[in-house]
């Protein structure tokens, strides 16, 4: 995992506070079960309500960061060997933090870490390009590097939230069944769509927003909603994922 000073540099980075306490929670109890059960993506829920109770709604977030870059460091470094850009990375941990915070808030059974590492490795097809078959391409890759058919199929199935065959035809890509099935799929491609909202200049919204104006920014920026199948195929998953968080 990554050292512990690593994760008040990172915190600060992103909020100009350093959650030192909250960290220490996390990484300095001499008690190596508590370490180990507030690491846990088993109870990531049950942690954030006492993150949220002890340091604020802004300390979940760095929470939900720390627990991802210590999973996920070695997987890190399989992007970096395979030549992804920096900022292809940055933009799947952010993913794989936002997959995390939105599976705490679902009542289904559900594979955080598969969540986790799909996320990490969505675009590992940047690594070559930045177009449309970036999806193929980062399939191949991680069938190369033994990721298993749970990543692989994320990675297949993240351009455009699953594609129909005519869609595959008229983008040039293979045909193939890309229709998402597990909710493991469907939480990191939302998540996906969702970061790329509130990460980038064209819609001035936090990551809050983005969720509560999902469906008005999809329908009025060509760039998130592509196209009317795109669209609604997008907004269907908003509503199914929030149909889990309320049952």
């Amino acid at each position: 995992m990554p050292p512990y000073k690593n994760h008040l540099l990172t915190s600060i980075k992103r909020t100009g506070k350093d959650f030192q306490s909250m960290h220490n929670w996390l990484d300095n109890d001499p008690d190596k079960q508590l370490k180990a059960e507030r690491h846990s993506l088993d109870r990531v829920p049950e942690n954030i309500s006492y993150v949220r109770e002890s340091w604020g709604e802004e300390a979940v977030s760095e929470f939900l960061l720390h627990i991802v870059e210590d999973l996920v460091m070695k997987d890190i470094e399989v992007l970096i060997n395979a030549g992804c850009p920096k900022d292809a990375i940055e933009h799947s941990v952010e993913v794989a933090r936002k997959a995390l915070e939105i599976s705490s808030r679902t009542k289904i059974d559900i594979d955080r870490k598969l969540i986790v590492l799909g996320a990490i490795y969505h675009d590992l097809g940047k690594a070559k390009t930045y177009g449309l078959e970036h999806g193929e391409i980062g399939a191949q890759m991680a069938q190369e590097l033994g990721l298993g058919d749970g990543i692989i199929n994320v990675i297949l199935k993240h351009i455009r939230g699953g594609l129909t065959d005519r869609e595959a035809v008229e983008l040039g890509l293979p045909v193939r069944d890309y229709t998402l099935k597990t909710p493991e799929e469907k939480i990191i491609i939302y998540a996906d769509r969702m970061v790329d909202i509130y990460t980038e200049d064209l819609v001035e919204v936090d990551e809050k927003g983005a969720e509560e104006n999902f469906e008005d920014i999809l329908n009025h920026f060509i760039k998130y909603g592509k196209n009317e199948i795109t669209t609604k195929r997008y907004l269907k998953l908003h509503q199914e994922i929030h149909q889990w968080m309320n049952k």
